[in-house]
């Protein structure tokens, strides 16, 4: 009896081993139950990041300095516009539908500018001008430097007013001196200016443009207004960011 005993112990010790056999090696990354995944599943590691395309930019500086007798401009207008559509057909050409905006501050200041009194004695005062707001357009590249622009702005000028007729002198008998006051003022006057033009630089994503544009709101700017405008006529030719008509 003792001996079956030891038999039917160890028929079960090698029944037991032999399954052990079977099972696969210990691991680091068990199984999940069917139908979950592992929490290590959604790892996706480092990606590359994607490089901005330049291609589809349009940068215009705008920079401005006019130095003249009585008369210093110093200006800084720089846009930038992405390119939001292009003809299936012309491709990476440059070619395309742009919109963009951008911001502008101009500076002009005048030196010995000459008032009259009633008496019809002349005086002298410096004045200057500051300009600064921003804009928006829409601009469609025609062929090559070719395009055609809409942009609106709204700019901002605080200046010494010497159109109003509101100057006026402090004379100081005391030692014969004299100090011209001119009221400062505050404007806002937007313009919508619609025209084409032509990149003068062999580069489809810098602008320095010749442009001719017409600014739509100048009929509806009372005359009076007109004088503070920084396009004081209907027709504007410019020269990048400079006003030549």
């Amino acid at each position: 009896m003792t001996r079956f005993a030891i038999l039917l112990l160890l028929f079960f010790s090698l029944a037991a081993s032999a399954q052990d056999d079977e099972l696969p090696p210990p691991t680091s990354q068990p199984r999940a139950p069917q139908g979950q995944r592992r929490p290590d599943d959604d790892f996706q590691g480092f990606t590359t990041r994607k490089k901005v395309d330049l291609s589809k930019f349009i940068i215009e500086p705008n920079f401005n300095l006019s130095i003249g007798q009585g008369r210093v401009d110093v200006g800084l207008s720089p846009y930038v516009g992405y390119r939001i559509w292009e003809p299936p057909k012309r491709r990476n050409t440059g070619i395309g539908l742009y919109a963009g905006g951008g911001v502008t501050y101009f500076y002009t200041g005048f030196r010995n500018i000459e008032f009259t009194d009633p008496s019809g004695r002349v005086y002298f005062a410096n004045a200057n001008w500051h300009t600064f707001g921003g804009g928006a357009f829409l601009q469609y590249n025609v062929w090559r430097g070719l395009f055609t622009r809409a942009r609106f702005e709204v700019l901002h000028r605080r200046l010494d007013d010497f159109f109003s007729g509101n100057v006026t002198v402090q004379l100081n008998p005391q030692n014969n001196t004299y100090k011209v006051i001119i009221p400062r003022v505050n404007k806002t006057i937007p313009a919508l200016l619609v025209g084409a033009g032509y990149n003068l630089l062999m580069s489809r994503n810098f602008f320095f443009p010749v442009l001719v544009s017409y600014n739509v709101l100048h009929p509806f700017t009372s005359p009076s207004q007109r004088n503070y405008s920084i396009y004081p006529r209907g027709l504007v030719v410019q020269l990048g960011f400079i006003n030549i008509f």
